[in-house]
Parts: C-alpha cells; sequence; structure tokens
C-alpha cells in the first residue's frame, strides 16, 4: 500500500461515569465493541485498556484550499480506558491517492478498515497532504464535510451508557477534543505544534520521518489527549477555588479526588507507547511544558488541602 498523504485523526476524553475504577473484567465487558474480538490489556506502567478497532464507512467531502474534494472509505474507531478512570474516543484514518480514481465498490474499503480513498481533485503530491492538513484543522465545519467529531462523540456515548457504569463519577469534568493530523517529512525531520484553542478544542500537528512512525502517531496523541485532559481538570478545580473562596469547605472534595485519583495517571512518554513515537513528546516537555504544569497544578492543590486541614 502506498504512503499516505495525511493521516487525520480525533480524540474525545473525558472521566469515566463511575463512582469507582474499572477492574480488568468489567473493562473488558465495557470496552467489547466487536463479539469475537479481544480488548487489549497492559498492567504496568498504568492500567490501559484498548478496545478493537471498529469500522466507520464514510463517503463525503474534506477541505482542500478554498474548496473541497470527495473521499471515499472507513475510519478506523477505537475506545481506551487509561487507569480505570481516563475514558477515551480515537478515530482516525489514513487518505491516500488512489492511482484509479474511479469509485470502487464498498467490499474494496471495508476490506481496508481506517484508509479513505481521495476520489476527487488534488494538487501535486508534494502539497496535497499539507492542503489537505491544513483544510481539516482549520477549515469550517459542513454538511457534506468529514465530521470525525461525531463518529467520536458516538463511540465515547456508547460507552458512557455501558450499564455496568453507575453514572456517579467522584468528580465532574469537561470532555476535551483534539483534533490532529500527521504526515511524513522525509529529511525534514521530525515536528509537533500542539495548540490551546477556544474551550475543550485543541489541535495537534505532526510530522515524521518513516511509516513506521505514521503507524504509530494515534498513540502518540491519545497520550497527549490524556494528559492535556488531566491539566484541563485540575486548572477547572483550582479556577473554582479560586472563584468561591468562602466555599472551600464544598470543594474540599473535589481536591481530594485530584490528589486521590488523577495524579497517579500522569506518565507522559511512557513504555506502553511505541518506541517510535516516545520522542516526540521532548518538544511538548519544551513547549508549553506539561509537565512543568503539572507540577505547579497539583503543588497548589497539595498546597490548598493542607492548608485547609490545619
Amino acid at each position: 500500500m502506498a504512503a499516505p498523504l495525511v493521516v487525520l485523526g480525533e480524540v474525545h476524553t473525558g472521566l469515566l461515569p463511575s463512582s469507582t475504577p474499572l477492574g480488568r473484567v468489567q473493562t473488558f465487558d465495557v470496552l467489547a465493541l466487536m463479539p469475537g474480538h479481544s480488548v487489549t490489556w497492559r498492567e504496568r506502567p498504568i492500567r490501559l485498556a484498548t478496545s478493537p478497532a471498529v469500522g466507520v464507512g464514510v463517503d463525503c467531502e474534506v477541505r482542500i484550499g478554498a474548496g473541497t474534494t470527495h473521499i471515499v472509505g472507513t475510519v478506523a474507531t477505537r475506545a481506551t480506558l487509561m487507569g480505570g478512570w481516563t475514558l477515551q474516543s480515537s478515530a482516525c484514518t489514513r487518505l491516500l491517492r488512489p492511482n484509479d480514481r474511479r469509485r470502487q465498490t464498498w467490499s474494496h474499503y471495508i476490506s481496508r478498515k481506517g484508509t479513505t480513498e481521495v476520489i476527487g481533485p488534488l494538487p501535486e503530491r508534494s502539497t496535497a497532504g499539507a492542503v489537505l492538513a491544513d483544510g481539516y484543522l482549520t477549515g469550517p465545519p459542513g454538511k457534506e464535510i468529514l465530521d470525525m467529531a461525531a463518529i467520536s462523540d458516538h463511540l465515547l456515548n456508547r460507552i458512557r451508557f455501558a450499564v455496568e457504569l453507575d453514572r456517579r463519577p467522584p468528580l465532574r469534568t469537561r470532555t476535551t477534543r483534539l483534533r490532529w493530523t500527521a504526515g511524513l517529512g522525509g529529511n525534514s525531520g521530525t515536528s509537533v505544534a500542539f495548540h490551546l484553542g477556544a474551550g475543550v478544542d485543541r489541535t495537534l500537528r505532526i510530522t515524521v520521518r518513516t511509516e513506521q512512525e505514521l503507524l504509530a502517531v494515534q498513540q502518540f496523541c491519545e497520550d497527549v489527549a490524556a494528559h492535556d485532559w488531566l491539566i484541563t481538570v485540575v486548572t477547572d478545580v483550582l479556577d473554582a477555588v479560586d472563584r468561591y473562596p468562602t466555599q472551600i469547605d464544598s470543594r474540599l472534595d473535589e481536591l481530594t479526588t485530584v490528589l486521590d485519583h488523577l495524579t497517579g495517571l500522569w506518565l507522559p512518554g511512557s513504555s506502553h507507547l511505541p518506541l517510535e513515537v516516545r520522542g516526540l513528546w521532548k518538544g511538548l516537555q519544551n513547549d508549553p511544558g506539561f509537565s512543568r504544569q503539572w507540577a505547579l497544578l497539583t503543588g497548589r492543590v497539595r498546597d490548598k488541602v493542607i492548608a485547609h486541614r490545619k
């Protein structure tokens, strides 16, 4: 199979709607999206469960410059649960330029899960990937435009309403949305650009050297999304405490929950990531400085809990 022009993805991250973290058996029941396909499980360095991938057929437009072009194929979706608490839905597809631009039968597309073919007009290959990435990250939504957010939302809601969950989480949190693109840069090397948008929206643009790295990028993006969500949750809790200082007693449970349940989930670039993409974290640790911000935030949480208990 030819190298993709670009890989497009989206990750939605939130708190599992459960009063307690799930054990292994419960996790397998919740993430068993396809009969006959097993959930993968890692115990160390942190519990990480991943559902089997499910293909979603798409026959729509994508933004390209001021216009659009047509794609047909499938988006691969999966759910992950990290540490028994951090729930994610993840969707991605590899955009290819086929040799034959004619529409094929659906059996052709279904046989290649997570791959879409561009059957509409495209610029030269040297610029097509960047133009497609720009359109996906910055273009406005539209009725006929590829909607990865809707695909991710559908899967996340399917998990959230599983009968095994009591829907009584220990903390109210927002769900963050990370939209990402990845492409091959050849000799130009690797690059990672993270952008914090309005509200819960984030974008991540990645360039890697090899196809092997490109295959592993989705896991890296899920890792970034999980740690960005942790920062968002703790920031929201501290903002609420600062906004209503007279309500510190009622907020103490939230601060304690952060320390008890979330601080142990901080492991950016840990060994569950493929070796090919662990190094991508270096750029994000420098700018915007994920771990520095996490240390400052959790230090403030501990200070407030200690001060209140004195």
